[in-house]
C-alpha cells in the first residue's frame, strides 16, 4: 500500500468549475482511444506559442515548471479501482483478482501534465449512479484543476471549443459550507462511530466574512481547539435534540453572547471552514485529506455493523457526492456580472410597465407639444413595443425554464449544450 499513489482527489488544493455536458458526437469520450487523441491535440497546444490567437509567454509563466514533458487523459473511478489498479502494477499476481474498470463505472477523466519540474492535473468527474447524459453527449459537471492561471486558461478554452461546452467558476454558497461540516459530526457521532471527532477533526478554524458591511473590516478568523469541537456539538444536541445542525446553533448562541455577532444576519457569512478532515472557501477552492480508514481490529466487534467504510469515509464520500449536485445545479451558465444585473433589475410588471411608459410620454409631451393625432400615433407604437417585449420576455423564461428547450427543434450537428442540454434540464 506505501507504494500506491495517493488517491487524485486527495492532498490538493483544486479549483472548483462547472461544466455543461460535454458533445463527442457517436465517438464516446470515456475510450481509451479517444482519450490518447485529446491528450495529443492537448499536448500540442501546449506546447506550441500561440493559442487561439492569445500569446502565451511560456518563459515567464512557467519558469519554474521547465518543459512539457507528458501529457495524459485516463478514466479514474473512485478510490477502490484506483488501489486495485495500482495494486496490479506492482503485484503481478494479483492481476486476475483486479477487475477492469468500465465506462459506465468511471467517475471521470483525470489529466495529467508532467513538466520537467512540476506536475499539474485536472479531474473531471461525475457521480455513475446519478449523473445522466443526452445522447451523444457525456456529463461529467464537476472540474477540479490545480494548474498556473496560463495552463488553466489553456485547457479551459480546449474544453470549450472541442466539446462546446460551457465552463464556469463554482462558487460555494455557506449553507453548503455549514453542512459539509455537519455531515462529519452527524457521522462521527453515530452510535455506530469507532473514529472520534477530535481524531478526525482535529483543530477547527471559522473564517467569517463581511463582505459589504464595512471597509475596514474584511473577516474575522475563528479557531476552536479538536479537544473543545465535541463540546460544541454536545451543547447544540442539549439545546435543539431535534436540530440536524448542532454545531451551528452551538457556535451561533457562543458568537451572538460573547461577541455580539449574529450569524442569521445576511451580512455576515462563513467564508471558509478548515479542519483536518479538509479545507472549504465560498470562493471556489477546495482540499480533501485521506479520510482515515477503519482500525484493522475493529472487524473483530461484535457490535459493528456496517463496517465496510470509516465515518471519515462515509462523510468524504458524501461531501464527493454534495459537490457533484452542486455542480450539476439547478440554473443557467451565465457569467457573474449579468446575474447580478439581472438580479438587480425589477421584475417586470403590468403596471410598471404602464407607470414607466406613462413618464415617457408625459416628458416628451413637456418639452415637445403633440396634437391628438400624433399622440395616438405614439401609443400605438407604444403597445407595439411592449408586444414586442413581452413576445422576448416569454421567450426568454422558455429557455431558462427547467426541462423546456425554449425551441421546437434541435439545430444541425453540434447543438449547443449549455442552452440545449444544461445540466440544469438533465437534474430536474
Amino acid at each position: 500500500m506505501a507504494d500506491i499513489p495517493l488517491y487524485p482527489l486527495y492532498n490538493t488544493t483544486y479549483h472548483l468549475y462547472r461544466l455543461s455536458p460535454l458533445y463527442h458526437g457517436g465517438t464516446p469520450l470515456l475510450h481509451e482511444p479517444t482519450l490518447r487523441t485529446h491528450a495529443r491535440r492537448l499536448r500540442d497546444l501546449l506546447k506550441g506559442d500561440n493559442v487561439r490567437g492569445v500569446q502565451v509567454d511560456a518563459e515567464s509563466a512557467l519558469q519554474t515548471a521547465g518543459p512539457l514533458e507528458e501529457c495524459n487523459w485516463d478514466m479514474v473511478g473512485d478510490e477502490n479501482a484506483w488501489i486495485e489498479f495500482h495494486r496490479q502494477a506492482i503485484e503481478p499476481e494479483a492481476s486476475q483478482l483486479t477487475s477492469v474498470l468500465t465506462p459506465e463505472g468511471a467517475r471521470g477523466i483525470q489529466v495529467d501534465l508532467q513538466y520537467e519540474k512540476n506536475s499539474y492535473n485536472a479531474l473531471l468527474l461525475r457521480d455513475p449512479g446519478t449523473t445522466s447524459s443526452p445522447d451523444k453527449f457525456t456529463s461529467l459537471p464537476l472540474l477540479l484543476v490545480k494548474m498556473p492561471q496560463p495552463i488553466r486558461e489553456i485547457l479551459l478554452n480546449y474544453l470549450s471549443s472541442t466539446f462546446d461546452t460551457r465552463v464556469a467558476p463554482l462558487k460555494l454558497p455557506a449553507t453548503f459550507l455549514i453542512s459539509t461540516l455537519e455531515s462529519y459530526f452527524r457521522h462521527l457521532t453515530a452510535d455506530t462511530s469507532t473514529q472520534a471527532i477530535q481524531d478526525v477533526i482535529h483543530q477547527l478554524q471559522l473564517q467569517l466574512a463581511f463582505p459589504s458591511s464595512t471597509k475596514l473590516l474584511k473577516s474575522i478568523d475563528i479557531t476552536i481547539a479538536g479537544n473543545d469541537v465535541a463540546g460544541f456539538v454536545t451543547r447544540g444536541k442539549r439545546m435543539s435534540k431535534s436540530s440536524r445542525t448542532p454545531f451551528s446553533s452551538a457556535i451561533s448562541g457562543y458568537l451572538q453572547k460573547h461577541l455580539a455577532l449574529d450569524l442569521s444576519n445576511a451580512k455576515a457569512h462563513i467564508s471558509r471552514i478548515t479542519c483536518g478532515a479538509f479545507t472549504i472557501a465560498s470562493d471556489g477552492r477546495i482540499k480533501i485529506s485521506p479520510p482515515q480508514p477503519l482500525p484493522s481490529d475493529v472487524s473483530s466487534t461484535e457490535d459493528s455493523i456496517n463496517l465496510d467504510s470509516s465515518p471519515a469515509e462515509l462523510a468524504t464520500h458524501e461531501l464527493y457526492t454534495s459537490l457533484v449536485r452542486v455542480a450539476t445545479g439547478a440554473g443557467k451558465f451565465l457569467p457573474d456580472d449579468i446575474v447580478d444585473e439581472l438580479n438587480a433589475t425589477p421584475t417586470p410588471t403590468a403596471g410598471g410597465r404602464r407607470g414607466r411608459r406613462k413618464r415617457a410620454v408625459s416628458n416628451t409631451a413637456a418639452a415637445i407639444p403633440t396634437s391628438k393625432r400624433q399622440k395616438g400615433k405614439e401609443r400605438e407604437k407604444g403597445r407595439t413595443a411592449i408586444k414586442e417585449n413581452r413576445s422576448a420576455d416569454t421567450e426568454m423564461a422558455d429557455a431558462q425554464t427547467p426541462g423546456s428547450h425554449g425551441i421546437s427543434e434541435i439545430p444541425g450537428e453540434p447543438p449547443p449544450p449549455y442552452e440545449l442540454h444544461d445540466p440544469s434540464f438533465a437534474s430536474t
